[in-house]
């Protein structure tokens, strides 16, 4: 069994630590509120999953330091427009060669129009990095609806990691080579949804 940094304490995060803590993971979620961490620690719950109850086998910490010592792995699940900043923050945390950082949210930087793990490599250039994307829900992960995900990257310990470590009965994980397409279909699929959905509506109602 695997420690997990898990950067985000979002439904996605928290559910991706559920599904990981339930195989048997110890996992470590960081959240900027203290608030969040207390909640999870105490009552075990998530305010954004009301209605799942989390393993004990995940805590929760305001401090990045305590989060990333001693993690196999950090997956990254922080909204798009807070990626550099606090990747910034924890980088000196960060053992390079050891501790893969695979990137789960979903968007491009704005400013800069990059892909998440363009950032991250920006902010540490010698860091190994994946994307891990899919059509998915964080209120059906977090209660084992079978799903599918892909990790892409270019380093292939990475790729077999994440099998590893994700995979069950419940979750199967693809790989790829092409981590910027996979970035790119998990920004874009929300925004073609939206608007295919909006053009049926008005093809609907004329």
């Amino acid at each position: 069994m695997k420690q997990i940094a898990v950067i985000g304490s979002g439904s996605w995060g928290v559910a991706l630590s559920i599904h990981l803590a339930k195989i048997g993971h110890k996992v470590k979620i960081w959240s900027f509120s203290q608030e969040e961490a207390n909640l999870i620690n105490n009552e075990k719950k998530c305010k954004f999953l009301p209605n799942v109850e989390l393993p004990e086998n995940i805590q929760c910490f305001t401090s990045y330091e305590d989060v990333l010592n001693g993690a196999d792995l950090i997956l990254q699940v922080t909204p798009s427009k807070f990626t550099r900043n606090i990747v910034k923050e924890y980088k000196q945390y960060v053992d390079v060669q050891n501790q893969p950082i695979v990137v789960c949210s979903k968007g491009i930087e704005k400013q800069t129009a990059l892909t998440l793990d363009e950032v991250i490599l920006q902010e540490i250039p010698n860091a190994r990095v994946g994307a891990l994307s899919g059509p998915s829900h964080a209120e059906e992960v977090a209660i084992a609806v079978p799903t599918v995900l892909v990790i892409a990257s270019k380093d292939e310990q990475i790729k077999e990691l994440i099998q590893d470590i994700f995979m069950n009965e419940c979750m199967r994980i693809y790989t790829s080579n092409d981590v910027k397409g996979v970035e790119l279909g998990g920004a874009l699929k929300n925004i073609i949804a939206f608007c295919s959905r909006n053009c049926r509506r008005t093809w609907l109602w004329r």
